[in-house]
């Protein structure tokens, strides 16, 4: 009914509405609707950037409401691989250097973390970008290194896919990969077709609204309100505050040319250290790297894991300070104990996608720094690597050290809150998926939006059922019968009144509802 499913070339489309037209679309709502601003990350501010998460949004809001990807499943995963193929194919570019790193990424990384700037303003016509501020696209291999290979390198050159003559076979290749298929609605008239966007205030309206449906249908959240508007951290509850602004002098160290974050081959313990410390204050990471190049007495693996021991204190002390404000803060209570009593009851399925709505509702920094920690969290508790207590298992110890920073509530006992924290960290690679129901429901409510439907007949669960005036009145009518028959019986037959009280009762009730009273005693002679 919706779909046919052809390629574009085939289809005897004619003017510019192609696969290329679709990748010009995606390129321009990149450009239109992501933030570009000023990024500050690790003594260094980069102009001009954007995020890797905020990238991710804009091209999963496009795809959602773009009816040509209508009946092709989208997901966050797809639409990080559609931003992977833009960047393979010079849209954008990253920027800056990542800790542990010698050289840039060429993977995109979904996060709030990972910067990227535009490197064509004139890939499309009218682009809010201008000449002055493109810059040269740069060899990654200038320097001698070898450049890793790219899942799209023989589509990487695409610049401006209008500029080649089978563009739109590359493009529909491109998507082919990611799997994902555009399709022609059918009945569509293609000459005057017009797509209405939704707004990105809109749109996050509709998740937050889609998310607490479902969420609503696993748990029990007594008071709504608090989940409407998401408060900001204070600065003042920061450990180091201000520390965007901290200028150190003597201390600072150039991370293009440091060799402790820069180290040649990483496990995954160290990787996932280091995604925590790109979140940590400048002065933090300046503090800690000194303080592992004051060892150099040992070698090899001593040395590893004295560098792995150094991290995990850092790490702990930072997240263990007392005015931090808990990841998972107490407005949250409500899901904890839900998610809670679905783990006693053996739910496990409907506990993880519960905690998957729920972290859903969470902010963009928030969401990224609890990813981060939980996975360094698991990677730390596994004893495979070394002990960090000789007296301790290292999933209690981790656990008592992380607990505060991540969540603290009144209503449950501290054991409770470790074994919530414990089932965090065992799923979370699973724990910041979106769920496929949920991305559905906010894809029919987007496409009702944009044809100017009422959401209200179109929601994916009802929760009571609309009905008219006159059937209003006679409900009301016919539950106040029954209420008063129910009262008056029960002063009739009732033991715990005298019988000059129940006379006095009977005589008020045939005062104000004298129809009542005549049928109840008819029916009693």
């Amino acid at each position: 009914m919706w779909h046919i499913p052809l390629p574009f070339f085939l289809l005897g489309i004619s003017g510019p509405f192609r696969a290329t037209q679709l990748w010009r679309n995606i390129i321009e709502a990149l450009q239109m609707q992501v933030e570009v601003k000023h990024h500050r990350r690790h003594l260094q501010v980069h102009k001009d950037c954007f995020t890797g998460s905020d990238a991710v949004d804009v091209v999963l809001s496009h795809l959602m409401q773009n009816i040509y990807f209508f009946a092709s499943e989208v997901s966050r995963l797809k639409a990080a691989r559609l931003c992977q193929a833009l960047m393979d194919a010079r849209v954008f570019e990253p920027v800056g250097m990542r800790l542990f790193r010698w050289e840039k990424e060429l993977t995109f990384e979904d996060s709030g973390c990972s910067l990227y700037h535009f490197l064509d303003g004139d890939v499309l016509p009218g682009s809010a970008r201008h000449c002055g501020e493109v810059e040269n696209f740069t060899d990654m291999n200038k320097n001698g290194k070898k450049k890793k290979w790219c899942r799209f390198d023989d589509v990487r050159t695409i610049s401006n896919p209008l500029a080649l003559g089978s563009s739109d076979r590359r493009v529909e290749r491109i998507l082919q990969t990611i799997n994902l298929q555009p399709s022609m609605p059918s009945g569509l008239n293609y000459a005057g077709t017009s797509m209405n966007y939704l707004s990105n205030k809109v749109v996050q309206e509709v998740w937050k609204q889609q998310t607490l449906l479902q969420l609503l249908q696993l748990v029990e959240l007594p008071m709504l309100d608090c989940f409407l508007n998401t408060p900001t951290k204070p600065e003042s509850l920061r450990m180091l505050p201000n520390h965007d602004s901290l200028v150190i002098s003597n201390t600072c160290v150039d991370r293009e040319e440091s060799r402790v974050f820069s180290l040649p081959e990483l496990d995954s313990w160290l990787m996932a250290a280091a995604d925590c410390l790109e979140l940590f204050p400048d002065q933090l990471i300046v503090a800690t790297e000194e303080q592992l190049l004051q060892d150099n007495a040992t070698e090899g693996e001593e040395k590893l894991v004295a560098q792995k021991r150094v991290l995990f204190d850092t790490i702990a002390k930072y997240y263990g300070c007392q005015e931090r404000v808990p990841l998972l803060a107490g407005r949250y209570r409500d899901s904890h104990s839900g998610i809670l009593k679905l783990l006693e009851c053996g739910k496990g399925e409907d506990a993880l996608r519960a905690s998957q709505l729920c972290l859903r509702l969470l902010d963009a920094r928030s969401r990224d720094e609890l990813r981060r920690l939980l996975a360094f969290m698991a990677e730390a508790a596994d004893t495979k690597t070394f002990r960090l207590h000789k007296q301790t298992e290292n999933r209690a110890l981790v656990a008592r050290m992380f607990l505060k920073a991540v969540l603290q509530s009144k209503d449950v006992t501290r054991a409770q809150c470790e074994q919530l924290l414990l089932f965090l960290m065992d799923n979370h690679l699973h724990l910041f998926k979106t769920p496929v129901s949920l991305i559905n429901a906010v894809r029919k409510t987007l496409w009702t939006l944009q044809q100017g439907g009422d959401v209200d007949h179109t929601a994916v669960f009802v929760f009571c059922q609309q009905v008219s005036m006159q059937q209003y009145k006679e409900q009301q009518e016919k539950t106040s019968l029954d209420s008063l028959k129910q009262l008056i019986e029960h002063i009739t037959l009732s033991s715990d009144l005298s019988n000059r009280r129940r006379r006095k009762l009977l005589k008020e009730f045939q005062k104000h509802h004298p129809a009542v009273f005549l049928q109840h005693v008819s029916s009693i002679l």
